[in-house]
């Protein structure tokens, strides 16, 4: 089974505002959480409308912290960021079914948190 990734942060990269980011992927950054899976993230730019690609800036072992690059495609414009993800091997070593309670969840939003952006 391949490895997960999960979020640990998303930066900009140097010399880019975050004015010039596109809405739809300012509202998706609102919508990411620390822990959050590569493969949730994936899925959330889907319902956005976004198609994101990661490409890894250096090799990452299993357990580390590695950068990737993070390409926002909305079909009319293009935007990059960064991703801190860390890769966590396959726990078992053998396939599991994953339980409801095993998917890493958003966590409670506070309404007086503001926009990221």
């Amino acid at each position: 089974m391949a490895d997960i990734y999960l979020l640990t942060g998303l930066t900009l990269p140097q010399g880019v505002a975050h004015e010039s980011m596109p809405g739809t992927v300012s509202r998706f950054i609102s919508d990411c959480w620390q822990g959050m899976s590569r493969t949730q993230m994936i899925a959330r730019a889907k319902q956005r409308g976004l198609r994101l690609s990661f490409r890894a800036t250096a090799p990452c072992p299993s357990g580390e912290t590695g950068v990737f690059e993070v390409r926002f495609n909305d079909g009319a414009v293009e935007c990059l960021m960064l991703a801190r993800l860390q890769r966590v091997g396959d726990r078992s070593g053998k396939r599991r079914q994953t339980s409801r309670s095993d998917v890493s969840r958003p966590p409670p939003r506070d309404p007086r948190q503001t926009r990221l952006f």
